[in-house]
């Protein structure tokens, strides 16, 4: 019997006792397969429900966690790097025409250094830039490098090794770069110039070798030979079946 037809017969009929026993049973069996349906709905309610509260909160904690690396990436310096108190002037782009100064740096082995700025995140990529000394110009023109200052920086390997040493313990980054600089580049010129010696000895074989295909045409009197064409304009071959 369905909830409708118990209205129906309560609102149109007076009933005994037994009659409203029935009835109530009836519905209370009708009722009994509903109740299950609902609990059933509602254990799967909750179930997703949880399941969504676990999601965001494994969500919470993921973001927590990489708030708590964006901080600490820059409250201490990333792995390499220490605070910059070597190079005020090295500076970062950040966008419209902005700039921040760099607050990690790591110096690299070929006068370049790496930075991070304020603004930059984990995940950024290091900015790189090459360093330079910072010397203090006066109105008095500086003293030229002394010879024996110029042989060690050209020098054997041994002497300039002692040499680097000694300005890395200045702890003056600009000052060591040049230092370096100045070691690669007198070891590019030496390769030029022995590029350029082998040139010149090429050229002043070819010429060589000229004057002497030179000669040969002289001994073979090919002025006489061809004295006919003298005077005659010249006209480059032209190919007749073009």
């Amino acid at each position: 019997m369905s909830p409708q037809s118990v209205c129906s017969a309560i609102a149109t009929h007076t009933l005994d006792t037994n009659t409203y026993q029935s009835i109530i049973n009836g519905l209370v069996i009708t009722l009994e397969p509903c109740t299950h349906c609902f609990q059933q709905e509602l254990a799967a309610q909750e179930e997703g429900h949880k399941k969504k509260l676990d999601n965001l909160s494994e969500t919470i904690e993921f973001l927590e966690a990489c708030l708590v690396r964006y901080i600490n990436t820059f409250s201490q310096p990333p792995d390499g790097y220490i605070e910059n108190g070597h190079l005020p002037t090295f500076i970062i782009p950040c966008g419209n025409r902005l700039s921040n100064p760099a607050k990690w740096v790591k110096k690299l082995d070929d006068s370049r250094v790496t930075g991070y700025s304020t603004e930059d995140s984990p995940h950024d990529l290091p900015h790189v830039c090459k360093i330079y000394a910072s010397p203090k110009y006066t109105a008095d023109p500086a003293e030229p490098l002394p010879h024996w200052l110029h042989e060690t920086l050209q020098g054997p390997a041994p002497g300039y090794a002692a040499l680097l040493d000694a300005v890395k313990s200045m702890d003056n980054w600009g000052l060591e770069a040049d230092v370096m600089q100045f070691r690669t580049l007198n070891e590019r010129v030496i390769h030029y110039k022995a590029q350029l010696n082998h040139t010149h000895g090429e050229l002043k074989s070819t010429i060589i070798t000229q004057d002497q295909c030179q000669g040969r045409l002289e001994c073979m009197q090919l002025p006489e030979r061809i004295s006919h064409l003298a005077g005659e304009p010249m006209h480059m071959p032209t190919n007749r079946h073009a």
